[in-house]
């Protein structure tokens, strides 16, 4: 789903001060990366899977330092083609990525949104590379009211760019997030938000992805995060993404789609406790609205 991007005016400052930027020619595509690696570095490597319309940047911005105090992360930029974009095309990329920048060790995988889709995609395909696997805000295949939505979603971005900034502000953040904040803050909210090259091929692939035969194949230990207020994906969803996975647990943060920006501290709480030990928590284990 398509929670949206927000770039600054001006300037675009790198993700981090310790991150190094590099290019990875992967099927085709050149995939940029950020990347916290110093020499000798023996920490865990936490990889950050972006969603529709994003990129580390837009999506990971908060998250991304709060990480990069504890871990080595890694975080990949998806290169969209003009057609054909399966989820393939987007596990392959940050299959390649981790090959180049870790290769021979274990990573412990985080995706948001669709990038939840792509990395559970890459889980699956890659049962040996990951050591655990967190699917923020993610889905199995579109229900009728999602596909309403894309479909709504469509028709303004051909028709009124303007309404659908607000439509999209609207279904991405949770409704007490937006109740909180004054009529300057929602406007700055919704001007910001643009639509980047490869956004509708990507909305494509949000209402045609099916998750359904793969998720039998995820052995990692797997962490499904959901939001309590998420319009895009409701929890049914990430329950069902739950259910599909054997070996994983369930948590639901206060928030609307938009967890990394809302709620970016209990974010990386619960990501934290998770990749310091997978296990601790036992598979099939519920903790709804514990991190509020």
């Amino acid at each position: 789903m398509n929670a949206g991007s927000h770039i600054s005016k001006g300037l675009v400052l790198k993700i981090h001060p310790d991150a190094n930027e590099g290019l990875v020619r992967v099927g085709g595509f050149t995939v940029p990366f950020h990347d916290t690696v110093a020499p000798h570095d023996a920490r865990a490597t936490v990889v950050l899977i972006h969603g529709t319309g994003g990129n580390a940047r837009t999506h990971f911005h908060t998250l991304f330092p709060m990480l990069a105090a504890k871990y080595r992360v890694l975080a990949v930029d998806l290169q969209t083609p003009r057609e054909g974009l399966t989820l393939g095309t987007f596990s392959r990329q940050v299959a390649g990525v981790i090959e180049h920048c870790v290769p021979a060790r274990s990573v412990h995988v985080v995706g948001y949104s669709l990038g939840a889709l792509v990395a559970a995609d890459l889980a699956a395909s890659n049962p040996h590379t990951l050591a655990s696997l967190t699917l923020v805000a993610g889905w199995t295949k579109a229900d009728s009211q999602q596909r309403l939505r894309n479909r709504i979603w469509m028709r303004l971005f051909e028709t009124d760019q303007d309404l659908l900034r607000e439509f999209a502000t609207w279904t991405a953040y949770g409704h007490p997030f937006l109740a909180g904040r004054s009529e300057a803050d929602v406007r700055a909210l919704v001007e910001a938000r643009v639509f980047p090259d490869g956004i509708v091929e990507q909305m494509k692939l949000n209402a045609n992805a099916d998750l359904c035969g793969k998720l039998a194949s995820i052995t990692a230990p797997t962490l499904v995060v959901a939001g309590a207020h998420d319009q895009m994906v409701p929890t049914r969803q990430t329950k069902l993404l739950f259910g599909g996975i054997l070996n994983a647990r369930y948590a639901v943060i206060d928030s609307g789609h938009a967890i990394p920006q809302e709620r970016p501290a209990q974010l990386f709480q619960i990501i934290n406790e998770f990749v310091t030990d997978p296990e601790s928590v036992p598979a099939g284990e519920i903790r709804e609205r514990m991190f509020v």
